[in-house]
């Protein structure tokens, strides 16, 4: 009972570490947090940061890797509705938008770490670390499933290859939605964004089907 109560005090501890350092990134450049902040915010000590951490980098890629993983099940989820792979696909681009207009800071922020870190390579085991997230992300992406049902069910062009289709959705759309989280909110904004993916998914589907 001894080991489960510090094992879940441990796991509490390194969450609101990961919560507080989300927080403080949200509102100023990743760059310009501390240790002591985030400590301050999250009500832990030093002790404990090290505890779970060694350097804010650590814990700034964490915070990068939770926002990707919350991004993706906010957009997977939007499969769950019925229909053609080529309706799923469109509920997931909506739902994308969406989660994009409810947290643009949070588009801004993975931007900006990418950028970050293609300049400023951290250390090797974080590189590595980051990589390997990144390269399984690719590997099993979570858009591979709708195209291929897609493709099946022939609502999309039967000559997509998933994995790439994949890749190439995501980087259109965060490309797009990167660009948006750097400005203003714009009153044409959500009609641009609605073109956009309009604009996409007639590319993708069988017959250019609207």
């Amino acid at each position: 009972m001894t080991e489960n109560w510090h094992q879940n005090l441990k796991s509490r501890n390194r969450g609101e570490l990961i919560s507080a350092a989300k927080e403080l990134c949200m509102k100023q450049s990743f760059l310009n947090v501390n240790i002591k902040e985030v400590c301050g915010l999250a009500g832990v000590s030093r002790v404990t940061f090290y505890k779970h951490f060694q350097s804010m980098d650590e814990l700034v890629l964490e915070v990068q890797m939770e926002l990707l993983e919350n991004m993706t099940e906010a957009v997977q989820s939007a499969a769950d509705t019925a229909g053609s792979g080529r309706d799923k696909l469109l509920a997931m681009l909506k739902a994308w938008t969406e989660y994009a207009r409810l947290h643009p800071e949070y588009i801004k922020f993975i931007l900006l770490f990418d950028l970050h870190y293609e300049a400023y390579r951290t250390k090797p085991e974080l590189s590595e670390r980051y990589d390997a997230f990144v390269s399984g992300n690719k590997e099993h992406h979570f858009l591979t499933g709708v195209i291929e049902a897609g493709v099946a069910d022939g609502s999309l062009k039967t000559e997509l290859e998933a994995p790439g289709t994949a890749r190439f959705i995501f980087t259109a759309m965060m490309g797009m939605l990167q660009k948006f989280s750097l400005t203003p909110l714009a009153p044409e904004e959500p009609v641009i964004q609605e073109r956009f993916v309009q604009m996409l998914l007639e590319h993708l589907s069988a017959g250019g089907a609207e």
